[in-house]
């Protein structure tokens, strides 16, 4: 049986029993033990499933609602007020990265609202170009590529392969972890990581947005962005002193919002 098979009998099985046993799936499928990890991964990263111990769940569509509703709420302030600075990096006709990040999401949203002149926007978000239905002066496209519905965002090679056709201006971005040493990591699964990295490669300015409570944490995917290759970090005035200097010391003065 095709991987792609197996994985649409593994929804049908859990939408029936809502769980399974990891063992009973091999049995049910004739498949090793290691093949149907192999699947659960790649459907658990897509935000279909939820693996727990010897076993995986079926993921409710309201749950990842739920998920992404209070990752998009959490520290509205903050990200407004980042975003807002922002906007002073934005020039009339810039071409533009924004990767999926609730942080970009809030940047956009006060860029749809902005005055600003024949922008186009490059963006992996499925959430960001309904932001700018009703405005005419910056154009958007959607990267396509598959779904993570677990990250609101598009990824894989047809994501990759549109955003290789461009090579822009800013990538802005942000992720869940800045270590104290200059060090990116996010929560994000590998797929929405090799997006993020083809931005960031074909970008001639990479300005990163990120909220003071995200420094001092080392996220679960590390994101090899060599701090150097990082133009600017737009943080919050939460940002402790300690770590303003800390950065200052690795050559990056924190711009401060």
């Amino acid at each position: 049986m095709l991987q792609l098979n197996r994985k649409e009998e593994i929804i049908n099985i859990l939408k029936k029993e809502k769980a399974c046993k990891i063992e009973d799936l091999c049995n049910k499928l004739e498949v090793s033990l290691s093949t149907i990890h192999r699947d659960l991964n790649e459907l658990e990263r897509e935000g279909s499933v939820k693996k727990v111990h010897g076993g995986v769940l079926i993921n409710n569509s309201d749950d990842l609602e739920i998920r992404n509703t209070i990752r998009l709420k959490k520290n509205v302030d903050l990200k407004n007020r980042i975003a807002l600075k922002a906007l002073e990096f934005v020039e009339n006709g810039d071409y533009i990265f924004l990767d999926n990040s609730t942080t970009c999401y809030y940047f956009a949203k006060i860029l749809s609202e902005s005055k600003f002149e024949d922008i186009l926007i490059i963006t992996n978000s499925y959430l960001i170009p309904g932001l700018f239905f009703k405005n005419k002066e910056i154009e958007v496209i959607s990267t396509g590529g598959l779904l993570l519905k677990e990250y609101s965002c598009f990824a894989r090679s047809y994501a990759i392969d549109t955003i290789s056709k461009f090579s822009v201006d800013k990538f802005f971005f942000s992720v869940a972890a800045i270590s104290i040493k200059g060090e990116f990591g996010d929560t994000f699964g590998p797929e929405s990581e090799e997006v993020k990295s083809e931005m960031f490669k074909r970008s001639e300015k990479r300005i990163c947005l990120v909220d003071s409570t995200k420094f001092g944490r080392i996220g679960h995917i590390s994101i090899p962005f060599p701090l150097n290759e990082v133009n600017s970090i737009i943080t919050d005035k939460n940002c402790s002193e300690e770590i303003r200097e800390e950065f200052a010391k690795l050559g990056k003065k924190l711009i401060i919002a």
